[in-house]
């Protein structure tokens, strides 16, 4: 690779990010036929395909997942350390940052963030990435996204920041007229629950209700908690979610909260972001502000 072009390890990152050849010279604000040529060079000048073309775009050979694990974090380190030499202002900048939070992420985090990034960086971007629990680790491995919002481990995250401690509780239609202050078992197991899927990132209590052997009775599967609230508050179902959201849903519709009756160790919910140094002022700024505006 002596003497390889700059440029053409760009345009193969982010093929291999996107893979597409379109959404790449979209990203790279440049022709198709442009990317075209760069990918005709480097396979000549690294004797492999690197990308065969299927029905899901560009699919990477095993020589092009190779050579991407070894560019990526050299790529990163020479433009952080270009920025590095560069003054960052919040107040001019016209970059785009993404972040990756579950819906319930939204629901609870983006008023505060956006109230601090939209007065710092008012011509900035920010994309919301919705959280897939699983694919997370690799978003961040590929620079698809800059940090992520989760309440539990990402394998793989180079480096976290613990914001708050938070428990889960029950949330309860305001009519429901069961204990004061803390469910017992049997309403617990009485009641007809609704349950979230798992790639949202809040499993935690699904995985101790199986460890205790404690079935509940789930009636209805959703993958996204907006609807929760209201569908809670327009029947007799119960979900269990974490405290904050449980507050947050009680001053939006006729809903309420009770402890559960068995003992569930309090969980963090933290920062996670990839990326050695020396640091990009801007990606530092970026995590600062999201830090701040959450803790």
């Amino acid at each position: 690779m002596t003497g390889m072009d700059l440029n053409l390890l760009r345009a193969f990152m982010t093929i291999y990010e996107t893979g597409s050849l379109t959404r790449a010279a979209a990203t790279l604000s440049v022709t198709q036929p442009s990317v075209s040529y760069a990918l005709g060079r480097l396979r000549k000048q690294l004797g492999d395909p690197l990308f065969i073309r299927s029905a899901e775009g560009m699919t990477p050979t095993r020589r092009a997942t190779e050579l991407f694990a070894t560019i990526k974090p050299a790529i990163e380190v020479i433009d952080s350390t270009v920025e590095t030499g560069r003054t960052f202002e919040p107040a001019s900048t016209r970059r785009e940052f993404r972040l990756c939070l579950s819906d319930l992420g939204e629901l609870t985090f983006l008023p505060r963030i956006l109230r601090a990034f939209g007065s710092a960086a008012p011509n900035a971007t920010l994309e919301i990435i919705p959280m897939q629990i699983d694919s997370v680790s690799d978003w961040l491995m590929r620079g698809e996204i800059d940090a992520a919002v989760a309440s539990v481990p990402i394998e793989g995250a180079e480096h976290r920041e613990i914001l708050y401690e938070e428990r889960y509780v029950c949330v309860l239609p305001q009519s429901y007229t069961g204990s004061s202050a803390t469910l017992t078992l049997k309403e617990f197991a009485a009641l007809p629950h609704i349950a979230i899927d798992r790639s949202s990132g809040h499993y935690q209590a699904d995985r101790l209700l199986e460890s205790m052997q404690i079935k509940r009775r789930v009636v209805l599967r959703l993958h996204h908690f907006s609807v929760l609230p209201q569908i809670v508050a327009g029947s007799d179902y119960a979900a269990i979610v974490p405290l904050r959201v449980a507050e947050l849903f009680a001053t939006q519709q006729p809903v309420t909260f009770r402890e559960l009756p068995f003992q569930m160790p309090a969980f963090n919910v933290s920062l996670y972001w990839n990326g050695a140094p020396p640091v990009s002022p801007a990606r530092a700024w970026f995590r600062e502000t999201i830090a701040e505006a959450l803790k």
